[in-house]
């Protein structure tokens, strides 16, 4: 089998190891000569599903080289008064994985690592044609290729999902934007192998540290402060986060000009369907949420071990269907979580901020906690069987729970 995967971030790295492990020839073709995962000197969180996600794609040891392990998240308000604080470390005792902080250029530069020469740049695609047994795959400069399968893993403003859902709506603000920097490690006060989220009135910052000597954060601001985003961004984020607990207002005055970058945060609302034939979907183009939980990879490179142990079986159209099924429904769920979390940072008037504070207080250590555990390990792919096996019968006392999502 032939696939042609357009997208070379993480998404579509992850997709090409699974598609060949199922014993499929990939080729990913990325539109930019250098993708913007390989240069963003970003971070993120590789929660404990994603770190046996990247197991099972048989990258583990490296991973575990590039990451920072985090073993505790910590809420803190405006103030710097305690909220809550969830144990990772306990969690990943129990579900054989931990959680890591990384830095995304690291991580993309892993992944096409493996995928090698199967990953060819300055393709930029234009569309495609369905054909009686495959997909003619259109390029730039008039280039085409042949398939048996075209995945669309390239992001947020995906240009195959545009071509298979012609009308879909553009993607959705989430009425935030997120100033994000990196810097070097000595003198920035941040607490080791800790999560620390700090929560305050249409605002909220988070940080954590990177294997590599260097801390990344976020300082998120509400949909108010677009009609100030010409002033310079440091000027902004030091006046926004004036008086907020440490370790945050050294890491904004620690932070170069060329070291922030604003990013206005946005989702799409969820699909029922995201295949077609044999043009299918996979991350951010499918199913692009806020990264209110953390999810936006981890949900990727599990969309990518799905479909490759679908795939195993070789009915094309039969092994999308099958994908769909087993991702729709945990994908949209991780959508709308990401979302509902994301409208709680928005809040400002002072009452529903104290009214949250207090809520989270008095549930997040337990109730929150355990329900979002349930959400997110969740696994539905099997891979490495001992780890996946860890990951889906982890805690169960501790993350069974009766009513609703919080």
């Amino acid at each position: 089998m032939r696939v042609a995967v357009v997208g070379g971030g993480i998404g579509g790295l992850s997709a090409a190891l699974a598609l060949r492990a199922a014993g499929a020839e990939v080729t990913v073709y990325e539109r930019v000569t250098e993708p913007r995962a390989a240069r963003a000197g970003h971070g993120l969180v590789l929660w404990h599903n994603a770190v046996l996600a990247l197991r099972a794609l048989g990258v583990g040891p490296e991973v575990e080289k590039i990451g920072h392990e985090l073993h505790r998240h910590r809420f803190l308000d405006a103030r710097g008064r305690r909220i809550a604080e969830w144990s990772m470390a306990r969690m990943a005792g129990r579900l054989g994985a931990p959680v890591y902080g990384v830095g995304r250029p690291h991580l993309h530069a892993l992944l096409a690592d493996r995928v090698g020469d199967d990953l060819v740049t300055g393709f930029r695609f234009t569309g495609f044609t369905a054909t009686g047994d495959g997909v003619v795959v259109r390029f730039g400069e008039g280039r085409e290729e042949r398939a048996d399968l075209l995945v669309g893993a390239d992001g947020l403003r995906s240009a195959v999902r545009a071509a298979l859902l012609p009308g879909d709506p553009p993607p959705r603000y989430a009425g935030f934007t997120a100033f994000q920097g990196v810097i070097r490690l000595p003198g920035s006060g941040m607490p080791e192998h800790t999560f620390l989220s700090t929560w305050g009135r249409g605002r909220w910052f988070v940080c954590y540290r990177l294997s590599d000597d260097h801390v990344y954060w976020d300082g998120v601001l509400g949909d108010r402060v677009a009609p100030r985003l010409g002033e310079s961004p440091l000027g902004l984020l030091a006046a926004e986060f004036d008086g907020w607990p440490d370790p945050i207002p050294g890491l904004i005055a620690a932070t170069g000009a060329d070291d922030v970058t604003p990013v206005h945060v946005f989702d799409r609302p969820p699909l029922r369907r995201w295949s077609h034939g044999r043009v299918t979907l996979l991350g951010d183009a499918a199913h692009p949420m806020t990264f209110n939980l953390g999810q936006g990879a981890g949900q990727a490179i599990e969309d990518a071990l799905v479909l490759g142990e679908e795939l195993a079986g070789g009915d094309v159209p039969a092994a999308l269907a099958a994908y769909e099924a087993r991702r729709v429904e945990r994908t949209t769920r991780m959508v709308r979580r990401s979302r509902a979390n994301g409208e709680l940072t928005r809040w400002r008037h002072p009452i529903a901020c104290a009214a949250r504070d207090a809520f989270m207080r008095l549930t997040f250590d337990r109730l929150v906690y355990r329900e979002t555990y349930r959400l997110t390990m969740a696994v539905d792919f099997t891979g490495d069987a001992d780890a996946i096996g860890a990951g889906r019968s982890a805690g169960d006392g501790d993350l069974t729970a009766e009513g609703s999502e919080t």
